[in-house]
């Protein structure tokens, strides 16, 4: 990882969006994947939890 990704909060839908590249890693330190420019799900719509998949825009509801 060469730099810090930047935090984005959608106030509206609550979603949260990274630039940049960051690791996801488990209790004990091991890294269990790389990404890089996604957006984490802020409203529980998500079928792809924890990413934001855009759910949170569908009006049917």
């Amino acid at each position: 990882m060469t730099t810090r990704p930047q935090i984005f909060i959608n106030p509206k839908s609550g979603s949260i969006r990274f630039t940049g590249e960051a690791n996801f890693v488990d209790a004990d330190g091991n890294i269990l994947e790389t990404r890089s420019d996604f957006k984490l799900c802020g409203c529980g719509k998500s079928k792809e939890k924890p990413f934001c998949d855009g759910s949170h825009k569908d009006k049917s509801e």
